[in-house]
């Protein structure tokens, strides 16, 4: 189980001065399953590391919930920031799908380490949140085709073959809602009773 200055030490060669700034800009929080965080402040302005556990983020539109990801150890919770910095009237939240122990740190002072972490090495840091943008992308493209091209039993299949972990920690809404399929789809797709049309 790593932690967040892990996660940044296997990308960047920071220095043990830059390591001391980023733990005291750091701080460490547990939350029971259930628990909710609703506030489109703090996810725009908090990077959230799920240091063991899982997490899903979501948003509320017209009264319904939609599911945007799934995070589980050792990764950065995504949220849907073109709706974090919209004028639209769209909550966005973060449930914590099981006990969890979250690591975030305020992404202004990230940047404040990364701007003084010196000329010499500015490629390295590029190189880093590259790397996580392309990550992010990625995932995001992928989910996009899916959605498009697959049918519904299609997509619950290829769910269960890329986040089987989630299996035990989502409920049907949530991966449903995640799937872009209803509820009462997914129980016929699990029970081998869905008909394609």
């Amino acid at each position: 189980m790593a932690n967040l200055i892990d996660h940044i030490r296997e990308h960047l060669d920071i220095t043990q001065e830059m390591e001391d700034r980023l733990r005291m800009m750091i701080t460490e929080t547990h939350f029971r399953r259930g628990e909710t965080i609703f506030s489109n402040h703090d996810l725009r302005s908090l990077a959230f590391f799920v240091r063991k556990g899982s997490a899903r983020s979501f948003y509320l539109h017209s009264g319904r919930e939609h599911t945007y990801s799934f995070t589980l150890d050792d990764d950065f919770i995504t949220i849907p920031m073109s709706i974090a910095n919209s004028d639209d009237e769209i909550i966005i939240g973060i449930e914590f799908m099981e006990p969890t122990d979250v690591m975030f740190i305020p992404i202004a002072d990230m940047r404040t380490i990364i701007d003084n972490y010196g000329e010499s090495n500015i490629a390295e840091v590029a190189s880093y949140l590259i790397s996580i943008l392309f990550e992010y992308s990625r995932t995001i493209e992928e989910r996009l085709m899916v959605l498009q091209s697959m049918s519904a039993t299609e997509r619950y299949q290829w769910f269960t073959n890329k986040y089987p972990a989630i299996l035990e920690r989502a409920n049907l809404t949530q991966i449903a809602s995640f799937l872009g399929i209803t509820k009462e789809t997914l129980y016929r797709i699990r029970s081998g009773k869905y008909k394609q049309k």
